[in-house]
């Protein structure tokens, strides 16, 4: 996560969206492949194109399918690829369950299944996504035939933050848990009957980020389905605080993937809002070096893996420099792709 880099970057990526051709959008805008995971829970899938292997599309922290639409509809011309929606996000419901990165994988894994989507997968995932990925990779050798890591979150990634910068830590913890205590409260009042759908109080307090202001029957569609559902609140809450929780279950010293294809992009740039303080700045620095040596750790679970940095890219590489996930994405796909 990068803070206020994030909402800047899918702003401007959302605006740029309106220029395009409708059907380009289309599939993001409403349900499309809605399969019942668990009594009362249901998990949304935009899959387009035909082929195999299918690509599973796993977005980061707060993302959902809307984050692959500049990536989406060109690899659907060579195989089918499926993009999902994680509890309480887009057109997936809520979950009683922590959303941490294990019971994620455990969510990703009955939606494929519920889908019958059944292998063999090429998995592109971002950020916090990138942790899933690898879970269920560890899980599904035999499923999971090629990885693309886009500027992932890595194993144990809070413990190596607190190490090497500090000050960073602290500074970080911040925004996720203020995320989480206002779902949580938008929650709990409309449970209460406090807070009304409809009025602006209710779309200010549920409104998603990752959807461009412009799409306002898609935002409403969106904050109706929180009235219905305060739950899918609650999972955004638990997100933002199982961030430590997922990068501890992620680590595997055991980890190794063969000559499996993987690639792991790493963004270049990182920018942060001018009130940051000074000590905050370099620390952060410190950070994403650190970061660097991860992902060039994860490259090296395979005897094909490469590690790549995006220079010219903040964190959303998909939305900002989509031509370097594709062309990444394009590396470990068979040739020619069925």
């Amino acid at each position: 996560m990068r803070f206020a880099a994030v909402t800047a970057a899918l702003l401007l990526a959302g605006n740029a969206q309106t220029s395009e051709p409708a059907d380009r959008i289309q599939p993001y805008l409403t349900p499309q492949l809605v399969v019942e995971i668990a009594p009362g829970r249901t998990m949304n899938l935009v899959c387009r194109g035909q082929g195999s292997p299918t690509v599973i599309l796993i977005p980061g922290l707060g993302g959902w399918s809307f984050v692959w639409s500049e990536i989406q509809p060109t690899l659907s011309r060579k195989t089918r690829v499926c993009a999902w929606d994680p509890a309480g996000l887009g057109f997936s419901s809520g979950s009683p369950e922590p959303q941490d990165a294990l019971h994620q994988t455990f969510d990703l894994e009955k939606t494929l299944s519920k889908a019958h989507i059944e292998g063999p997968l090429i998995v592109a995932a971002h950020s916090a996504g990138g942790l899933v990925a690898l879970l269920l990779a560890d899980r599904h050798p035999s499923l999971v035939v090629g990885m693309v890591l886009i500027d992932p979150s890595i194993p144990d990634q809070t413990a190596i933050r607190e190490r090497v910068a500090p000050a960073f830590a602290s500074f970080g913890e911040n925004v996720p848990k203020a995320a989480a205590a206002r779902w949580a409260q938008c929650a709990a009042r409309i449970r209460s009957g406090e807070l009304k759908d409809g009025t602006p109080e209710f779309d200010h307090c549920t409104r998603q980020s990752f959807v461009p202001a412009e799409f306002t029957g898609l935002l409403e569609r969106l904050s109706h389905l929180n009235a219905m559902d305060p739950a899918r609140l609650d999972a955004q809450a638990s997100a933002n605080l199982s961030l430590t929780a997922g990068a501890i279950e992620a680590i595997n010293p055991r980890r190794r993937y063969g000559d499996m294809p993987l690639v792991v992009l790493t963004a270049g740039q990182h920018p942060m809002p001018p009130s940051v303080p000074p000590d905050v700045r370099t620390d952060a620095a410190k950070f994403f070096k650190a970061l660097a040596v991860g992902h060039k750790a994860l490259a090296a679970l395979s005897t094909r893996g490469r590690e790549e940095l995006v220079p010219d890219s903040q964190h959303l590489i998909q939305l900002e420099k989509p031509g370097a996930v594709l062309r990444a994405i394009d590396s470990v796909l068979p040739i020619p792709a069925q």
